[in-house]
């Protein structure tokens, strides 16, 4: 039963005016993937880092951001200069959206780790939705502090709140059998 599953985990691309090493390593997805390995080795699991590995683009300052324009009259050609260009590091959204319809998973789960990166999380649910009508699921520290931000947003169908590897199993389990969800910690 489980063999016949395959699962996409995606570590979405950020937008900000530098980018650190900590931000780019997919730790929590690959720990959901070797839970899943333990418990339910048929099941195909594909971790897709889309953060590292695919450059940097500047692309405008969001309007929310607007008010910095004033702090950062002239631009800055010092060594230790990060504000003087908004970026968008990673795959593009649309090259994300494509790359999971040629996967062709039956679940697709996005971390959501930093609150200031969430836009760029739900902007791969709906490019995924766009291409794939699978369910998306949700995690991260983000989704756990403030869910609601995340699951009024009509391309998640689910998140889980706090530690996810056994409620991951557990939502595989349950989406496998088509039960309740409401045996699922943390759904």
């Amino acid at each position: 039963l489980y063999s016949q599953m395959k699962v996409l985990l995606i570590q979405p691309p950020i937008r900000d005016f530098y980018d650190t090493p900590i931000r780019i390593q997919p730790l929590g997805l690959c720990m959901l993937k070797a839970s899943l390995g333990k418990t339910m080795p048929g099941i195909q699991v594909a971790v897709k880092d889309y953060h590292q590995g695919y450059g940097k683009k500047t692309v405008p300052l969001p309007p929310e951001l607007s008010y910095l324009k004033a702090y950062y009259l002239y631009h800055d050609l010092s060594p230790f200069r990060t504000f003087s260009h908004y970026f968008h590091f990673g795959a593009s959204i649309k090259d994300i959206g494509l790359d999971a319809f040629k996967e062709s998973p039956d679940l697709v789960g996005i971390s959501c780790l930093f609150s200031p990166y969430y836009l760029e999380a739900l902007a791969c649910a709906r490019e995924i939705k766009r291409h794939l009508n699978v369910p998306v699921i949700m995690g991260g520290a983000h989704v756990s502090a403030s869910p609601l931000t995340v699951l009024n947003d009509p391309d998640v169908d689910f998140i889980i709140r706090g530690e996810g590897e056994r409620a991951f199993v557990e939502f595989i389990r349950a989406y496998q059998k088509g039960s309740g969800f409401e045996n699922v910690p943390n759904l």
